[in-house]
């Protein structure tokens, strides 16, 4: 019994080992690679840049209403001229 636990111990490092090179070749979500861009770019918000040159970070539909601006913590209204 006990040569069969060392023989499961075994077989777990040698395929955790094996595996950790693997991942090397980057991330993939949902079936999309990322590249070194994707971790550049703000991916999360909607980044706005107003006529003063604020920027503004946004999350999901922009709506004419108020929207929760998550740079400045504070609900903002969002208005195209």
């Amino acid at each position: 019994m006990e040569i069969l636990k060392l023989l499961v111990r075994v077989m777990a490092f040698l395929l955790i080992t094996s595996g950790i090179p693997s991942c090397n070749q980057g991330w993939i979500v949902g079936n999309i690679p990322l590249t070194p861009q994707d971790t550049v770019i703000n991916t999360v918000f909607t980044e706005i840049v107003d006529a003063d040159s604020n920027v503004h970070w946004f999350h999901g539909n922009i709506s004419d209403y108020s929207n929760w601006c998550y740079k400045h913590e504070r609900w903002e209204e969002v208005k195209v001229k």
